[in-house]
């Protein structure tokens, strides 16, 4: 477990990186356990999986999650306190995953993420948006249309962006006011969690 000194720095190191506009008000607040899924080939909820599962995070990564089965997972012992959805290019037809092909209806899938949503803001459970930042190189990869969608339902975005936010991700935040937090690499996903955590007192 940190000291309470490494979270300390740890919280000031990312309340650098935090949107100006947004770094005093963190609400609601984060808590593990955390229940990630994807917008269609999304692939940030897979290193947020590595990252949680490297320091002892409890987290779960259903990439099609249902409405049913978060329900269910709400109702459970270990109920999840936090949900994140990493954005990716919705293409009708069949989507390549790591654990082989799936169909994907993009009218389906706009619907279970807004349920997912609506679920979580029902029962009190904050959303945050995953994105690893790499460009958007043609119609098939741009995951765009996802922050679409989820802008201005989640209520942060962990952009991972050596460079900081591009132009796209800063007039989203601002005109959304969704709280933005930048971080340089993958790893430090991680110092992003610690943030929101923090604030809520795990």
């Amino acid at each position: 477990m940190k000291s309470k000194m490494s979270l300390f720095l740890s919280v000031i190191f990312i309340a650098f990186l935090i949107s100006p506009l947004h770094a005093g008000a963190i609400e609601p607040l984060a808590r593990p356990p955390i229940i990630a899924t994807a917008i269609g080939d999304g692939a940030a909820s897979d290193v947020l999986a590595l990252v949680c599962e490297i320091h002892g995070i409890d987290y779960e990564n259903i990439l099609q999650l249902k409405p049913e089965e978060f329900m269910e997972k709400l109702d459970s012992k270990n109920a999840p306190g936090t949900l994140a959805i990493a954005p990716g290019a919705m293409v009708e037809g069949d989507l390549y995953t790591l654990c082989g092909v799936e169909k994907i209806d993009v009218g389906q899938e706009i619907h279970r993420i807004e349920q997912l949503i609506s679920i979580a803001k029902a029962r009190g459970v904050p959303v945050v948006a995953v994105h690893i930042e790499g460009g958007f190189t043609s119609p098939d990869s741009d995951p765009r249309p996802s922050f679409d969608l989820l802008m201005p339902k989640v209520d942060y975005i962990i952009l991972v962006s050596p460079e900081g936010p591009s132009e796209y991700f800063s007039a989203l935040s601002e005109q959304t006011g969704v709280q933005l937090i930048v971080v340089d690499k993958a790893e430090r996903i991680l110092d992003a969690l610690d943030l929101l955590f923090a604030m809520g007192g795990s």
